[in-house]
């Protein structure tokens, strides 16, 4: 008889923790659930969504589906809070890794498509931005950039030299104080305009033929 009170208490013992194990675990289950949405990486109210170069815009915006899939994973899976700095181990490590490496790029991203936005708020186009990103000049420089290519689009061809045409000269002497000449812009190819042509020619390479041809005009422009 005293065995089998002894065995009825082990075994009512061993149904309250069976059921306090269970209960513990649909707790956790619900917990982890109802809190599920914190590990949501939502793409910024404030990026560019008409950004000149879309395939980074959907870049930007898959990496932020992969960065909510990833720590939904991590937390459900393995109780990994993404928002709290931890040291882990074996998968729970790797996978919180590869998180981190995913989520400093759409960092980058994310911060380059705000830039934009905040440029086109501020009356920048898209051909502007570009090349503010991807020659990486200021946007005070971006005129004179467009400047360069316009006189690159109608000196192309022309060979430019003493007896060219004065609004060709004039833009010739222009794309020579781009680059760092200081010449007076008369649109007459006198002895300064003819020795810093030969000079940027020489420094960059290019026969000094007292002539602008193409490939020295394609240099001045870059």
């Amino acid at each position: 008889m005293r065995f089998s009170g002894l065995f009825r208490i082990l075994f009512f013992l061993l149904v309250l923790l069976l059921i306090g194990t269970w209960a513990y675990h649909r707790y956790d289950r619900h917990h982890r659930y109802e809190s599920i949405s914190r590990f949501d990486y939502l793409p910024n109210d404030s990026i560019d969504y008409n950004y000149y170069d879309q395939s980074v815009l959907q870049t930007y915006i898959s990496n932020c589906s992969q960065l909510t899939s990833m720590g939904r994973k991590l937390w459900l899976r393995h109780g990994v809070d993404i928002h709290k700095e931890s040291k882990y181990t074996g998968e729970a490590q790797s996978l919180m890794n590869q998180y981190n490496s995913v989520l400093k790029y759409t960092r980058i991203l994310e911060s380059r498509l705000k830039d934009s936005k905040d440029m086109k708020d501020g009356g920048l186009t898209n051909d502007v931005i570009k090349m503010v990103f991807e020659k990486g000049i200021t946007v005070g420089a971006v005129e004179n950039e467009k400047d360069k290519m316009a006189a690159y689009d109608f000196l192309k061809g022309k060979n430019i030299s003493a007896t060219s045409k004065p609004n060709e000269i004039w833009e010739l002497q222009k794309l020579l104080n781009a680059n760092d000449y200081n010449l007076s812009i008369s649109g007459v190819y006198d002895a300064s305009t003819d020795s810093a042509l030969l000079d940027f020619q020489r420094l960059n390479n290019i026969y000094p033929s007292h002539i602008c041809d193409d490939l020295t005009l394609k240099k001045l422009a870059e």
